[in-house]
């Protein structure tokens, strides 16, 4: 029983390799309908926590069941994969309880294995799971080695006995190659929400299906810039000035500007719940009472309070959505009586995540020079995850590789279906 983990950012995905057949996929239910995506969050009911109990908790599709029923209550808390490379994280008031990161990820690792095992009529005890390049927010190795600690601990408290982990780059390339025909070398580009990643591997079949391909794996790279900065960058250009971002409050005689740490909290996923606390509170109730647009700080701070972050985020990403097939997109989000109706220019999106597209550009440059070859060396590109839609980014790799080399799909399931067929093969040469 070959099981593939990819623990992403927004979403896992969990797959089963268990004959020669293409993967299966854990299906679970979200309101109705079925889907292969876990939504990484969990959620909690402050009302339901109880002194010297377990905490009670819901994730994943169940999560948002959960908070969409609350009608805003509780704790909604997503993208902590964000957060595996901090060294020192506070932990998090949940009523009675106080539960630190490594506890939060084994919960919702937890969560996601059971729901899993259900699903697919087996009990998951061993995997293999999939990991960035770069972990978000690593600045040097040890970073990277401290988050991948904390994710194999993780992974074991949740109930798995036996872990190994996977480049998520070099498993969407396992993913590719199954269906491949001769051998190419081949460019795997993995947009994720919280990271991109490179690799350049030989790939085909003469190469698959056996355990030991460290020969072929030519080179890795990777960057902490992905999904979630181009919506940040929406935030903070179509939602954050009517929260009140570039207004000013006076005091003590002087015109001072609304400080730009809340709006950049709030753009940014795993940083939503550090604005829940009462010293952020009270600091922008002082800020409203001095304001030139009170109204806004208000309205910031209901967004806050109502743990908005999962509808703010399903507007930002219809509109990301639509942009990458249309030159302009309407955004849409109302709550309460705050509205924000705005018709955003593709152009201007691209002007606003310039900088980002730059360093994914810089870091794929910088994985093939270290490789030693040139674009033209590729002979495929495939790329997996949304932002290889987004037209900045894909007209990157058309200038360095042509159009016709290009080829992308499986966006959501290409990583765990790479990572199963992957411990398929480890599991085969070690029997």
């Amino acid at each position: 029983m070959a099981f593939g983990i990819d623990f992403g950012t927004s979403n896992s995905v969990v797959a089963l390799a268990d004959g020669d057949g293409p993967p299966r996929f854990a299906s679970f239910e979200l309101l109705g309908r079925s889907t292969a995506s876990f939504r990484s969050l969990l959620f909690f009911d402050l009302d339901e926590q109880r002194p010297a109990e377990p905490v009670v908790f819901s994730a994943g599709p169940a999560g948002i069941e959960a908070y969409l029923d609350a009608l805003g209550e509780g704790r909604l808390i997503q993208s902590f994969k964000t957060h595996l490379t901090t060294a020192s994280l506070g932990r998090t008031a949940l009523g009675p309880h106080a539960l630190d990161l490594d506890e939060l990820l084994a919960l919702f690792l937890g969560r996601l294995r059971e729901g899993a095992s259900a699903a697919l009529g087996a009990p998951i005890e061993r995997a293999v799971l999939g990991r960035p390049v770069r972990f978000a927010g690593s600045r040097d190795d040890q970073a990277c080695a401290r988050a991948e600690a904390r994710l194999r601990r993780a992974a074991l408290a949740a109930g798995l006995g036996e872990v190994e982990l996977e480049l998520e780059p070099i498993a969407a390339a396992y993913h590719y190659e199954a269906g491949l025909e001769r051998d190419e070398l081949a460019m795997i580009a993995d947009f994720g929400a919280g990271t991109t990643d490179f690799c350049v591997m030989r790939i085909g079949p003469t190469h698959r299906g056996r355990r030991e391909r460290s020969d072929d794996v030519l080179v890795t790279g990777g960057v902490g810039v992905a999904g979630d900065n181009l919506d940040a960058a929406l935030i903070e250009h179509v939602v954050a000035p009517a929260l009140g971002k570039g207004s000013y409050y006076r005091e003590f005689g002087k015109r001072l500007p609304i400080p730009p740490g809340y709006y950049y909290k709030l753009s940014r996923w795993h940083q939503l719940s550090f604005l829940r606390g009462s010293r952020t509170r009270h600091e922008l109730e002082r800020l409203a009472q001095h304001a030139e647009s009170p109204a806004a700080l208000e309205a910031l701070m209901m967004i806050i309070e109502d743990n908005q972050g999962f509808h703010l985020h399903e507007a930002v990403e219809a509109t990301k959505i639509a942009l990458s097939r249309e030159p302009r997109a309407a955004f849409d989000y109302v709550h309460e009586d705050f509205e924000v109706h705005a018709q955003v220019e593709r152009a201007d999106f691209e002007a606003w995540i310039a900088d980002e597209v730059a360093e994914i550009a810089a870091c794929l440059d910088q994985t093939l020079a270290r490789a030693g070859l040139e674009p033209a060396a590729i002979d495929r590109v495939f790329m997996t995850g949304g932002t290889a839609f987004v037209p900045a980014v894909r007209r990157e790799f058309e200038a360095r590789f042509g159009s016709g080399k290009l080829s992308s799909g499986d966006e959501l399931s290409s990583i765990a279906a790479g990572l199963a067929g992957r411990a398929r093969s480890w599991d085969a040469a070690a029997g």
